[in-house]
């Protein structure tokens, strides 16, 4: 897949779910669609320029710094994101990018979701949080695909935190069911 078939399959399925393209940002090596309503910003980010990142922590602050410099959260309506970077060939396993996914709301936006893409090794790693969320058919169409262009797709789903165990744990005990309680299938 080449660049610009990726950022095409990244646009593509960031449109279905609404989002629009952020052609009046000047970002170098990025591209952002984005939908703001009243009560939901989402946004998907597209790394398209090659870097070495030195550890995961380092992609980490490249795509924080990016988000929180061209999308600001609002108190009464949170920002979610999800990333697509094109990068080199891949050292790093699934797992290595659970840390980063967030599983919570926090005062800078919640990273849903990751997917890093080697095309010169045609490969690809992501990590997704583990409840099914607005951007995650973004996620799922964007592994789609890059399986479709035969890449090797690996993936992570980073798990629930100890607040969210121990809710669905006592909402089992009280026969109450939640869905969003519920662990995905």
């Amino acid at each position: 897949m080449t660049s610009i078939e990726l950022s095409t399959s990244v646009g593509d399925a960031a449109i279905r779910k609404g989002l629009r393209l952020r052609d009046d940002l000047s970002v170098p090596g990025w591209t952002f669609w984005e939908l703001r309503t009243l009560n939901r910003h989402r946004v998907v980010g597209l790394l398209h320029e090659y870097r070495t990142f030195a550890d995961v922590r380092d992609l980490e602050a490249e795509v924080r710094a990016a988000i929180t410099r061209n999308f600001k959260r609002a108190w009464w309506r949170g920002l979610a994101y999800g990333v697509v970077a094109e990068v080199e060939p891949l050292a790093w396993k699934p797992d290595d990018l659970e840390p980063l996914i967030d599983i919570y709301e926090n005062r800078k936006g919640v990273f849903q979701w990751l997917v890093l893409a080697a095309p010169d090794g045609r490969s690809a790693i992501g990590a997704h949080t583990w409840e099914s969320v607005f951007l995650s058919p973004v996620y799922r169409d964007v592994l789609a695909a890059l399986t479709a262009r035969g890449y090797q797709v690996a993936t992570a789903v980073k798990g629930k935190g100890g607040l969210w165990k121990f809710l669905t744990g006592v909402s089992e005990l009280q026969g109450v069911t939640f869905p969003e309680f519920r662990d995905p299938p």
